[in-house]
């Protein structure tokens, strides 16, 4: 079975942007409009210094909506992350603990004997 997974994971990978469709631009423009300037970038900064790997101070905009990049819902999926680690941490613990005390039970009735 797993040979057969890592067969079909390699066939998806493979065919994969085979399947992805073309986007094609569309021409909104007013034509009676004169205006050439598009605003695209919502910066305060030039954005040859925001486009970057490392993104520097004022290359960005506030939050407006809970989805957008550092809303209310990027720091709730944050919270069920870490809340789901101290989950399997806690689980993690009481186990060995519990194997723990079983093996210290198990000597402890091996030298009774």
């Amino acid at each position: 079975m797993p040979r057969f997974a890592a067969v079909t994971c390699a066939a998806l990978l493979v065919l994969a942007p085979f399947g992805s469709h073309v986007v094609r631009a569309v021409d909104t423009t007013d034509p009676g409009s004169t205006d050439t300037t598009v605003a695209v970038w919502d910066i305060e900064n030039d954005p040859s210094q925001c486009i970057n790997s490392n993104p520097r101070p004022n290359c960005g905009r506030k939050p407006t909506q809970a989805g957008d990049r550092g809303g209310a819902l990027q720091y709730a999926t944050f919270g069920v992350m870490m809340g789901g680690l101290a989950v399997i941490g806690g689980v993690l613990v009481r186990n060995v603990v519990r194997r723990d005390r079983a093996i210290a039970e198990a000597m402890r009735r091996g030298n009774d004997d």
